[in-house]
């Protein structure tokens, strides 16, 4: 019952964004300051609030689990991209690789883990993005174009959840000494926090108001969106199964699996010149379709780690 209601408040929270951007209240501009605010102040103080508890030994377990199965999976993502996609078009394989590897975990991801699994789940989802965002701007750009080492160097450390996380782990060790932060500190960064999921979803719906239905009937965008959202999470969900790993840390991480294509996946495509409306439809296929896989992803998760 909890998974169902959980789910029905993501659904009405994106049906908002979608019915603002249908009536012009979420222009297109609207819509990228409201990401960057996502990215740049809601999201970092949910990492951070995550944070606030004592470092034991079930956390350290937990987090260091959650890194490993993503570095796993950022492998797996790489032998598939060479198994597959070798008959598409030259832009529209690079476009399908990128956005198998990555995906939206950050902007959507993030706010349903912590809707579904609070604040250990919020935590678990930081640590499984360190490997996803290193792919993401090392040999996913490669995809684009050539990538200078200190371009991707200074990327990362500068990201705000990549900060984030450094400054979390610092509030983590003072939380364990027996140190809380202020009290109109921490009250204005758990309310920060508590936005995540309402800012997000609205974001993703503002973003959906776009989508066309002929957008979501070609081939291979279809094809794509299968493989995306239902065959390779099915796959992690299958290798965790049989592996002695954390229950929690394995259904943070299917969850985050079966996310879309990153909508940075159209940025790149346009700027380096490949095919930017495919990539367009990649993102937005995949992300209205979520909607629909994501609710049974996470029942499946919670019955095979009951």
């Amino acid at each position: 019952m909890a998974t169902a209601s959980v789910q029905i408040e993501i659904f009405l929270l994106t049906a908002i964004g979608f019915f603002c951007g249908r009536r012009g209240m979420l222009s297109p501009q609207t819509r990228e300051q409201l990401i960057d605010l996502l990215f740049a102040v809601i999201l970092p103080a949910s990492i951070i609030d995550s944070f606030a508890i004592e470092l034991t030994p079930d956390v350290l377990q937990q987090t260091f689990g959650a890194l490993l199965i993503s570095c796993g999976i950022q492998v797996f993502y790489w032998i598939w991209n060479h198994l597959f996609y070798r008959r598409s078009e030259s832009g529209h394989r690079v476009c399908l690789r990128y956005a198998t590897m990555v995906s939206n975990a950050g902007l959507i991801g993030m706010p349903i883990a912590a809707a579904y699994f609070g604040s250990r789940g919020l935590l678990l989802s930081a640590m499984f993005l360190v490997p996803q965002r290193v792919f993401m701007w090392s040999y996913g750009l490669s995809m684009f174009a050539d990538a200078n080492g200190r371009d991707v160097l200074r990327k990362l450390v500068t990201h705000p959840c990549i900060v984030s996380i450094a400054v979390g782990f610092g509030v983590m060790g003072l939380t364990t000494a027996g140190v809380v932060l202020p009290a109109p500190v921490g009250a204005t960064v758990s309310a920060l926090a508590d936005c995540t999921t309402a800012l997000g979803m609205v974001a993703v719906g503002g973003i959906l108001s776009d989508c066309r239905l002929r957008d979501l009937l070609d081939r291979e965008v279809l094809t794509y969106s299968l493989c995306r959202l239902i065959i390779i999470p099915l796959c992690v969900l299958l290798g965790l199964a049989v592996l002695p790993v954390d229950a929690l840390s394995a259904q943070v991480s299917v969850l985050l699996t079966v996310m879309p294509a990153a909508s940075t996946t159209a940025m790149l495509a346009a700027k380096y010149r490949r095919d930017a409306l495919f990539a367009s439809e990649l993102v937005m296929s995949s992300t209205l379709l979520s909607m629909v896989t994501v609710p049974l992803v996470v029942l499946t998760v919670t019955a095979v780690w009951a």
